[in-house]
């Protein structure tokens, strides 16, 4: 699991030196343990997922790079209560949305475009064109890095808010393993509030609409703005 690599290759600016040691974590226990093995160390750690939000310098990191690139897609789909859908950190955050879209899974279309990986959407509250994660998210599985176990939080102990959330208030204490989300299921999309959105589409502020056009719309208003 372990080496040398520039850093630049791994996030999106393409920037930033090599890590002392780099480590990518392609299963639940490998990423736990490496972060584990470097907080008992007293190493200095940095998880990197997508690297949408990471700015690395020529010198590089002096210490371990821990890359998420655990997979995993679980699906519960019931007509009485929805999908509950359980994600693994590393997965990438758009092609769920995409799945979300062909599955008839409404609620997360309008966040159609955002870069990076599912485990740091409900750290950021990710949020875009009248939607945020929080709306979808049931629960998020963690390793805490100070009590050294698992923990999983409800939606309602998540502490979200605007961007905001109880992992961004103490960002080396959890580890995001898992997101779980609760979709309501059909084809058409939640209601449409924002307005710009809205007024690509050529509805009212507050309209259902089928998903995939919401989907369709959002891509290139996203594109448009870099």
């Amino acid at each position: 699991m372990g080496g040398t690599e520039s850093l630049a290759d791994l996030t999106p600016l393409r920037v930033g030196g090599p890590a002392r040691t780099l480590i990518t974590a392609h299963t639940e226990a490998e990423l736990i343990d490496a972060v584990r093995i470097a907080d008992e160390a007293g190493e200095p750690v940095l998880v990197l997922g997508g690297g949408s939000n990471v700015l690395i310098g020529d010198d590089g990191f002096d210490g371990t790079v821990v890359r998420i690139a655990t997979r995993g897609i679980d699906a519960d789909v019931s007509t009485c209560s929805g999908a509950t859908v359980r994600v693994a950190a590393g997965e990438d955050w758009d092609s769920l949305v995409a799945r979300s879209v062909e599955q008839e899974w409404s609620g997360i279309e309008a966040l159609s475009g955002i870069p990076g990986l599912v485990g740091a959407t409900p750290i950021q509250n990710v949020g875009a064109y009248g939607s945020e994660v929080c709306q979808t998210v049931a629960s998020v599985r963690t390793w805490d890095r100070i009590s050294r176990r698992q923990t999983t939080f409800s939606v309602a102990d998540c502490g979200f808010g605007y961007r905001w959330s109880r992992f961004k208030a103490e960002p080396d204490r959890y580890l995001v393993l898992e997101v779980t989300f609760q979709f309501s299921l059909g084809s058409l999309s939640a209601p449409v509030r924002y307005a710009e959105l809205a007024r690509t589409l050529g509805v009212p502020a507050g309209t259902r609409v089928p998903a995939a056009e919401v989907r369709k719309a959002v891509l290139p208003l996203r594109a448009a703005k870099g």
